[in-house]
């Protein structure tokens, strides 16, 4: 059994569209948390955590899409674990698209990090978790 790459691309759009509503929340948090309302914070973080349950069932529905065989596992390994920005254009529409996700995944979760590490710095002050990686 081949992999089926639409299936890949399909779940790889899925996990982006999580990641990115992960990212409004985050904005609607960091202004939940300037403003002090505890409980709009408290929704937010839930339905955070709801989005990012979602990101790991999409990944692990793609690590399953390798199922038993070798082929099929050394395949969607290629596909995750390539370096998306060096990946080479090939005449796989598909394959393509799966790259271009990633690349806009990696982008994406590289922003939120950064708002992550902002917004905690800003609520945690010296008891920051990223105040102690700095010291």
């Amino acid at each position: 059994m081949a992999v089926d790459f639409e299936q890949v691309m399909l779940l790889l759009q899925k996990r982006y569209n999580a990641l990115k509503h992960v990212d409004e929340l985050t904005d609607e948090l960091r202004s939940a948390f300037d403003r002090h309302d505890e409980v709009s914070a408290s929704l937010l973080l839930d339905m955070r955590a709801e989005e990012l349950a979602e990101v790991d069932n999409c990944q692990g529905r793609i690590w399953n899409l390798a199922g038993a065989g070798k082929e099929d596992a050394g395949e969607v390994r290629r596909l995750m674990r390539q370096d998306p920005f060096a990946a080479a254009v090939t005449e796989c529409w598909e394959e393509n698209k799966i790259f271009e996700v990633r690349r806009k995944t990696v982008q994406l979760l590289e922003q939120l990090q950064d708002k992550d590490r902002r917004m905690n710095l800003s609520a945690g002050g010296e008891k920051s978790y990223y105040r102690t990686k700095e010291k």
